[in-house]
């Protein structure tokens, strides 16, 4: 296990960079190692983070020592509780400024999209960490990811917009085939009957000229057949005659 001493504050950010887990960071005073207790609480959570120790001999804290992981417990917990008290603090503030009308909301963080698009794309690829691409954007943690899961919301919006779009068409396509289908249909139908009328209608034509050529040839043949006996009588009154003049010549 390695033991990095600080002295002043000056020189903590460089050495908390260079902790590794077993190292043990050694300070003369906790006033050198931190401005407050809300300062404490944030080096002890990032001690504890990188698996690293605290030794201060002035206020009898060593973290390697037996029973030294109760130091961190109680930081973790006064940490956990300070951060409530804030957000109850702030969540009251809005509450009143909101009330007063004078809550505009939080202020949205600009952003190089292109740059940010670019980076994030070199961190998915493995190219970078996580921590150098907040670096090179200049964004915390927690705007860092964020802005990630607002992009991919926002594009599962859009690609769930266009999906639906797709599904309306879709939709609407079948209804107007549904509905060209039926109107074809109907259209057929109604052929069908202009059809089977113009067929009922000749075959009616078909029926009356038959009958009217029957009714002709019926009377024809009546006609004949007067005629017919009409010669026959006429024979038979001219046989009359022939008999009549006949007899007269005889006597």
């Amino acid at each position: 296990m390695g033991s990095v001493s600080v002295s002043d504050r000056e020189e903590l950010s460089a050495v908390l960079e260079t902790l590794q887990a077993g190292d043990c960071l050694v300070c003369d005073d906790l006033t050198a190692l931190a401005a407050g207790p809300r300062e404490l609480l944030r080096i002890a959570e990032e001690l504890r983070r990188r698996q690293a120790d605290l030794r201060c001999a002035e206020a009898g804290i060593d973290t390697a020592a037996p029973g030294g992981e109760l130091f961190f417990r109680i930081c973790s917990a006064l940490s956990r509780l300070d951060r409530a008290d804030l957000a109850r603090r702030r969540r009251e503030g809005i509450e009143q400024a909101r009330e007063e009308g004078r809550y505009r909301g939080r202020r949205p963080i600009e952003i190089d999209e292109p740059l940010f698009d670019a980076v994030v794309a070199r961190w998915k690829q493995g190219e970078i960490t996580a921590r150098e691409a907040m670096s090179r954007l200049q964004l915390k943690p927690n705007t860092f990811y964020r802005r990630i899961k607002e992009r991919e919301e926002s594009k599962m919006k859009e690609v769930n917009q266009v999906k639906k779009e797709i599904r309306e068409e879709i939709l609407e396509s079948t209804r107007q085939g549904k509905k060209a289908v039926e109107d074809l249909r109907e259209q057929v139908r109604a052929e069908a009957r202009e059809l089977k009328k113009a067929a009922d209608d000749r075959l009616d034509a078909r029926e009356a000229e038959f009958e009217l050529r029957r009714d002709r040839v019926i009377a024809e043949i009546e006609h004949k057949g007067e005629l017919r006996q009409m010669k026959k009588d006429v024979e038979s009154e001219a046989a009359e005659l022939k008999k009549l003049l006949a007899e007269s010549d005889k006597q």
